[in-house]
């Protein structure tokens, strides 16, 4: 059957509709779990994304189908029928493609498709329809704070983030990804910090890496997006302080506003594939899908039920990989649609509602229940006179309202939470902040569980310790303090710090004495030499959690201190990529395959993102396999080949060439198959 859009008679000259082709396999040898396309998902999984599986995953489970490549012969199948692939979804096993009435009734008689379905366009959300408030540009009196929040300080005390900023706590070491319309963010002093800490961009619409303004793009194309980042992340003491100001950031543009149509689902799906494999932990996404276009098929509310919409379906995928997926709850409380909209919808999804500062909520706000009876918005934050950046500028600032701008608030929260508990889960954060909020003892369909409590919900997960503990040079000695938050206390002298020069495995305890209710604060002695770096790491006792160490993977993790009290920043950014294109010779070379053997390994690293191919040939110069091709992103990569063609069957023994592709290089080597 046509997609209802395409089943009303239009020529292929009246409509060229944008689609999904969703397909029934990954091949012939997918149910065979092929080791080598396994092994290639594997490779483009950094360390980091591993890692992050690993807390949901058995270790056996780590990689499955849905990280395997859509198979090539049936995007080259479709390719014959003129269907190009805009984007490709190895989650959903899919495809989106520009196409005519005609050209998807010959797909739907592939063997292989297994339905068609129109990609889901959101149109531009209605804007709140409130009057702004504005918040205090004065710190409060009698609530001091580490730092001066401005006109920032009403929606970060609302949620308790300011109280986990004056724990020191605020997203080192967590890696944060953002969905939104385009980031203008390098000018403006509030993201001035993070220069280093933007680690990748790309905008999907246009298939570049640039998410900023570019010509042809509507003048504030790239305007919501760096608001809700700068919400999130900004720091300018006095003006904007975000919850997670110290965390890595990973940037995608998903959204196009020439006309009122801007968002599409496939889009989302796409940026999330890429983050996750990067090793993204937290993402925010301030729009969510319910109504297309003019003229094209509407998701109804019925279909909000955390398991129809496409966007929805991708985000508890990204769930069930270990990312918490924080979305806005919508602006659609009072309209016509009335309810959150997806991905908001997924169960496993932490959407967001909005509230003034007050703790009223807004009528605007989206909210529950869900198709099939579940509560939501999960937990509420400040949604109007949000203090942001001005886009564009270098210290401007305004007020903005929206769900838009309580996801941020949350997500940042969730940030803090996991740089000082980076073993939680996503259900284990979920929990904590719904269990913590405001009504977490009678949730309800318009606030959900209640404001957000960040100090509650951390400690929920056990005490809470600085992300980076204070040091300075003592006589003879190096003074360290670290701030604790805990639920139900730390036992009286039960907090030490373990020390140790960096080359010696053998760690000394002294213990730390309370200065205030949160702050312990002790000696250790000094290294041989100012240069010299002694390393460091921290136990307490909770009263209700037990032993706690900080950092958790200590001593293997540890903070390291010079001698003359200088920490050093150990914080995990993602490593250097290369500054050369480099093809490796493969391993093990020669390499015996028989029915059930593994592969040789093709290492290869690219100093700047490109399309990249990587085919085999035999010694007569005929292709025998296409192995890769596609875009890879700067970095260091890995690709298996099992000796077998592109039709699956076992090659003769011989040499074999190798080859690798990009717009800038070519290269090749040589490896022996032997069987």
């Amino acid at each position: 059957m046509l997609p209802d859009t395409l089943a009303s008679g239009e020529s292929a000259a009246d409509k060229n509709q944008k689609v999904w082709i969703f397909l029934k396999d990954k091949g012939p040898r997918a149910l065979a779990k092929d080791a080598a396309a396994l092994e290639n998902a594997k490779a483009r999984l950094t360390t980091r994304a591993l890692a992050r599986r690993a807390k949901v995953l058995a270790p056996d489970a780590l990689i499955d189908q849905t990280d395997v490549e859509v198979y090539q012969p049936y995007l080259d199948a479709l390719s014959r029928h003129g269907l190009k692939p805009i984007t490709i979804s190895r989650w959903l096993n899919g495809l989106t493609v520009k196409a005519t009435p005609e050209q998807i009734k010959a797909a739907q008689q592939l063997p292989f498709v297994d339905k068609i379905q129109v990609v889901a366009t959101l149109q531009a959300p209605p804007a709140p329809r409130v009057q702004p408030e504005h918040g205090s540009s004065l710190q409060k009196a009698g609530a001091p704070h580490r730092f001066s929040y401005g006109p920032s300080l009403t929606q970060m005390e609302q949620i308790r983030a300011t109280d986990l900023h004056d724990a020191g706590i605020s997203g080192r070491g967590v890696l944060v990804g953002m969905f939104d319309s385009g980031f203008r963010w390098q000018a403006h002093e509030a993201f001035q910090h993070l220069k280093n800490r933007v680690v990748a961009e790309r905008d999907f619409v246009e298939d570049d890496e640039v998410t900023r303004n570019e010509t042809g793009d509507r003048a504030d194309q790239d305007n919501h997006g760096t608001q809700t980042f700068s919400v999130l992340g900004g720091f300018q003491e006095g003006q904007l302080i975000g919850p997670a100001y110290s965390a890595h950031f990973i940037l995608a543009k998903t959204e196009h506003l020439p006309t009122e149509t801007h968002a599409e689902e496939d889009y989302w799906v796409a940026a999330m594939e890429w983050m996750e494999q990067m090793g993204v932990e937290v993402t925010s996404t301030s729009l969510g899908y319910s109504e297309f276009d003019f003229g094209q098929t509407n998701y109804t509310p019925a279909d909000m039920d955390g398991k129809t919409a496409i966007i929805t379906k991708a985000a508890e995928i990204a769930v069930s990989k270990g990312i918490i997926v924080v979305n806005s709850a919508g602006n659609e409380g009072d309209d016509n649609w009335g309810i959150i909209t997806a991905p908001a919808d997924g169960p496993n999804v932490i959407a967001v509602g909005a509230v003034n500062a007050a703790g009223n909520v807004l009528g605007f706000s989206g909210r529950g229940p869900t198709a099939d009876g579940r509560i939501k918005p999960d937990v509420m934050a400040m949604g109007i006179g949000v203090q942001a950046v001005v886009t564009g500028s270098v210290s401007n600032y305004t007020f903005v309202s929206g769900t838009s701008f309580s996801c941020p608030l949350t997500a940042g929260v969730v940030t803090q939470i996991l740089s000082a508990h980076p073993g939680a889960t996503p259900q284990q954060v979920m929990n904590a902040l719904r269990s913590t909020a405001s009504l977490a003892n009678s949730p309800d369909n318009e606030f959900g569980y209640g404001i957000v409590d960040a100090v509650a919900a951390i400690t929920a997960l056990g005490p809470a310790f600085s992300n980076m503990p204070q040091t300075s040079a003592g006589n003879g000695t190096i003074n360290v303090s670290t701030k604790i938050l805990s639920r139900d206390g730390i036992a009286p002298g039960s907090v030490r710090v373990y020390y140790a020069e960096r080359n010696n495995s053998n760690f000394l305890t002294a213990t730390l004495t309370a200065s205030d209710e949160t702050t312990y604060a002790g000696t250790i002695p000094r290294p041989s030499s100012d240069t010299a770096h002694v390393k460091i790491y921290f136990a307490a006792n909770d009263n209700s959690f037990g032993e706690v160490i900080y950092p958790q993977n200590a001593p293997d993790e540890a903070f390291l201190v010079r001698g003359d009290g200088v920490l050093v920043d150990v914080d995990n950014p993602p490593p250097t990529p290369p500054t050369t294109f480099v093809l490796e010779q493969s391993s093990p070379n020669p390499f015996r395959v028989s029915a059930n053997a593994s592969a040789t390994i093709i290492s290869f690293a690219l100093a700047q993102a490109a399309p990249v191919s990587i085919r085999i040939y035999n010694m007569l110069g005929q292709e025998v396999r296409e192995l890769l091709s596609g875009p890879r992103e700067v970095g260091r990569f890995e690709v298996a080949w099992d000796g077998r063609d592109s039709n699956g069957r076992l090659l003769a023994s011989g040499v074999y060439v190798y080859v690798i592709k990009t717009p800038q290089a070519t290269a090749s080597r040589k490896l022996l198959l032997l069987r």
